[in-house]
């Protein structure tokens, strides 16, 4: 019975810790800035509602990171608390802090 549990537990926590790795990746691969290749250690975490102002928000990505700061606490869309993140890459430390500020 103890065996099982732990496998059991063990098996949760590897799931929850590949599904927390996914969800960090980019939803682009060219910066909104500049169009060039993201560089993957110049990420940025914005926050939207739900899955449809996800959506919303992967169809503009460009006006999506002009209108909204980095870190925000309100969807841009419907000012909901925000409860999703969306991970938005960028090319350089530049384009990033233009995104954020």
């Amino acid at each position: 019975m103890k065996k099982s549990v732990f496998l059991a537990t063990l098996f949760l926590f590897g799931f929850f810790s590949f599904a927390a790795k996914k969800a960090s990746d980019p939803v682009n691969e060219k910066c909104p800035i500049s169009d060039k290749a993201i560089d993957p250690a110049q990420n940025a975490s914005f926050n939207v509602c739900c899955s449809k102002c996800l959506k919303k928000a992967k169809s503009d990505l460009k006006g999506f990171v002009s209108k909204t700061k980095a870190g925000n606490k309100e969807c841009p869309f419907s000012g909901k608390p925000a409860k999703k993140k969306v991970v938005v890459g960028f090319c350089c430390s530049k384009c990033k802090g233009k995104a954020s500020s």
